[in-house]
């Protein structure tokens, strides 16, 4: 169970990115959100969120800059959602799962339409075992066109795996496959799931 919740966190958290003003409007980044900030504790909330999200290792220190930038500094509506998210991964990453719920929460207050918070609020069920919860959050995903919308169908057909579903798990193994072709991890998963069944 540890290497599941240990892949889930490195493949599916979405830290959004926070980009100082100096940087491109146009910066594209297929697995985060840009926002723009000049706020240094944002910026370091991000980078902190970035490498629990990839080596799942953090410290309740980590949470200092979220902190400070949504105390003090004047963001937007996108950055504070940005955020709130970012340091929900936080949260996620030292196993605070309620913590982690309500800063997502807050953040969809913000921002609804970001899928991306769904993806990582059914992140949090999943790990907890709320497989229910986890599926209706990554179908919210997939229905608000989350930037990599392979993720959410990879994560849905793990939590309909978990449930016994194993019909609508190859469903969305194989849609992830469609989505992004050459993907090694979708494949993977469905040739798993097609050895239980």
């Amino acid at each position: 169970m540890f290497n599941l919740r240990i892949l889930l966190i490195l493949i599916f958290c979405y830290p959004l990115l926070v980009f100082p003003q100096s940087r491109s409007a146009n910066v594209e980044d297929s697995s985060s959100m840009s926002v723009f900030t000049n706020d240094n504790g944002a910026t370091g909330c991000y980078r902190a969120a970035s490498i629990a999200a990839r080596i799942h290792y953090t410290s309740t220190r980590e949470l200092d800059n979220c902190n400070i930038a949504l105390k003090q500094s004047a963001l937007s509506f996108r950055d504070r959602a940005a955020t709130l998210t970012n340091r929900g991964i936080i949260h996620m990453s030292l196993v605070n799962y309620e913590m982690a719920i309500e800063d997502f929460s807050a953040a969809l207050e913000l921002k609804p339409e970001f899928g991306e918070i769904h993806v990582n609020i059914g992140n949090v069920y999943f790990m907890d075992g709320g497989y229910d919860m986890a599926i209706e959050h990554y179908t919210s995903a997939i229905v608000k066109q989350t930037t990599k919308v392979h993720v959410a169908y990879i994560n849905r057909g793990m939590a309909y795996e978990k449930q016994g579903n194993f019909e609508k798990a190859e469903l969305d193994y194989r849609e992830a496959m469609n989505l992004l072709p050459g993907s090694a991890l979708p494949q993977v998963r469905l040739e798993q799931l097609l050895n239980k069944k």
